[in-house]
């Protein structure tokens, strides 16, 4: 039989890790916002299209329509496969944003921790690996966005125009 261990939820007060914790809330809306504009971009839609046609969608649906959507308009080729490599750098983005954002934090014995999916505990991580990761979701935002507006998918995407929605 296994000891108990007693831990209570906790509130962290440290602005620095607030703000950091913040910030990486912030650059995955915009990576999230990235993908649905990607999806806009490749299924030749409007804004409020793609916007409506995504509501409520999380990242690995977006990330998922984006594949179907561009191998249909792209076919194989390295567009589609630079796009699904940002798409994979996406994913890992998002599954270490989701393992630190979406996790209980508690105390024990006066020391603030995380619980880890493998059910351990583990201490708060740092501002500075939190500022990380929301630099390397902005990062692959504003890759994304490169991409799509002036990069090798608007480039790929104007070889294989649609027809013109009326």
């Amino acid at each position: 039989m296994s000891a108990t261990r007693t831990m209570t939820f906790h509130m962290p007060e440290e602005a620095e890790f607030l703000k950091s914790f913040a910030r990486v809330s912030i650059s995955h809306a915009h990576l999230d916002y990235s993908l649905r504009m990607c999806i806009k971009s490749v299924a030749n839609l409007s804004i409020q299209e793609a916007l409506d046609a995504t509501e409520g969608e999380g990242s690995a649906s977006l990330r998922d329509r984006i594949r179907k959507l561009a191998r249909l308009r792209l076919g194989e080729g390295a567009p589609l496969l630079r796009l699904q490599a940002i798409l994979q750098r996406c994913k890992q983005a998002t599954e270490k944003r989701n393992a630190l954002l979406h996790t209980v934090v508690a105390e024990e014995s006066g020391e603030a921790k995380v619980r880890n999916p493998d059910h351990s505990w583990s201490p708060l991580p740092e501002p500075t690996e939190l500022n990380d990761l929301a630099f390397a979701l902005s990062g692959l935002a504003n890759e994304l966005n490169h991409a799509r507006l002036a990069g090798f998918l608007h480039e790929a995407l104007a070889a294989k125009q649609l027809p013109h929605r009326t």
